[in-house]
């Protein structure tokens, strides 16, 4: 389906906004390997204990740059603020991990099947979906993002998020019913399931 690849490209270029600071529908852990490496998933380890939630919105409902992913920030943050050529505010470095990270741990599927649940699978789509929108409303207001960027991706989301309905699903069949299924579970991200089940 050309417009369900539409938005799931959407997606993908706003999930990287989204580890600017905004709130995830899923909680996003941070955890260290016996190795060493610092991992990001949606769920931690079973043998992990130390995972911890991270806090991707500040208190006051706006984004925290690299407060929230890494915790600096205050005056001396903003001070160092970089802008790239067309006026948009730079991603820091630790930032941009993450959000690479985050959106690599977003298109993996829990391994945990749950029965196909229409109604739930439809309100995990449309709150994703608005999540987006919000991420980049925020992230547009906050100087990451250029308006002219948001008001191109946000119709396509808008217009996937309409085709997502309860009766769609109990009618679907095939990968869409695979995909519904997947997105029944609050633990998979739609870009995970899209990948995994294209229709």
């Amino acid at each position: 389906m050309q417009n369900r690849n539409a938005v799931v490209a959407a997606a993908m270029g706003m999930v990287l906004w989204a580890a600017c600071g905004a709130a995830q529908a899923q909680p996003v852990y941070k955890w260290v390997d016996e190795n060493g490496k610092t991992h990001y998933g949606s769920q931690p380890p079973p043998a992990k204990a130390d995972a911890e939630p991270l806090k991707l919105q500040s208190n006051n409902g706006t984004s925290g740059g690299s407060a929230g992913a890494s915790g600096k920030g205050g005056a001396s943050a903003r001070a160092k603020q970089e802008y790239n050529p067309d006026g948009t505010k730079k991603i820091p470095k630790d930032v941009a991990e993450f959000g690479e990270a985050l959106k690599d741990s977003l298109a993996k599927v829990d391994g945990k099947q749950v029965p196909l649940n229409c109604a739930s699978a439809v309100d995990n789509i449309h709150y994703q979906a608005d999540q987006m929108l919000e991420v980049g409303q925020k992230n547009v207001r906050d100087g990451y993002m250029k308006q002219a960027d948001f008001d191109k991706t946000a119709p396509k989301i808008r217009e996937a998020k309409g085709k997502y309905s309860v009766s769609d699903c109990q009618g679907a069949s095939g990968n869409k019913k695979s995909f519904y299924q997947c997105m029944s579970s609050s633990n998979n991200h739609v870009m995970g399931c899209d990948k995994q089940f294209k229709h």
